[in-house]
């Protein structure tokens, strides 16, 4: 083979592998978005939520119910930790109350007022975690 075929060979390979690193690094940065890491949300009891002000939001996701009352939210299915089976995660940007109903059961969070809060349902039980407040320069 000619010295210009294995240049050719040995430019595809490159490509391919800055192609491959570059997904690997997405990905890493997509589970890091999504993670579960950060304290847990401080529980709230029924009857506290339902005298919580504000007309709560409701949208079903994924066969679970997400009832929030300020800011904005958005929902992904994702692996557990280890790489297994998806999920829903939900992120809520200032909920400041936070209902999921899934499984027939209820459960009620409130994150404080300077967090936001990431939800995802595992085993048909929900684990809210606190966040940082997103931020306009905030880089994924």
């Amino acid at each position: 083979m000619s010295l210009g075929g294995w240049v050719v060979i040995a430019a595809s390979l490159g490509l391919c592998a800055a192609f491959y690193l570059a997904q690997k690094d997405a990905s890493t940065d997509e589970a890091t978005f999504w993670s579960l890491r950060g304290p847990p949300c401080p529980p709230l009891d029924q009857a506290s939520y339902q005298r919580a002000w504000g007309t709560a939001q409701v949208t079903r996701y994924d066969g679970a119910s997400f009832e929030y009352r300020v800011g904005h939210m958005m929902c992904t299915r994702r692996p557990d930790e280890h790489g297994a089976g998806l999920h829903p995660v939900c992120q809520f940007t200032g909920p400041v109350f936070l209902g999921v109903e899934t499984g027939g059961e209820r459960h009620y969070f409130a994150p404080p007022s300077r967090y936001a809060a990431r939800v995802a349902i595992l085993d048909g039980q929900p684990r809210c975690v606190l966040i940082p407040r997103f931020k306009m320069n905030a880089h994924r």
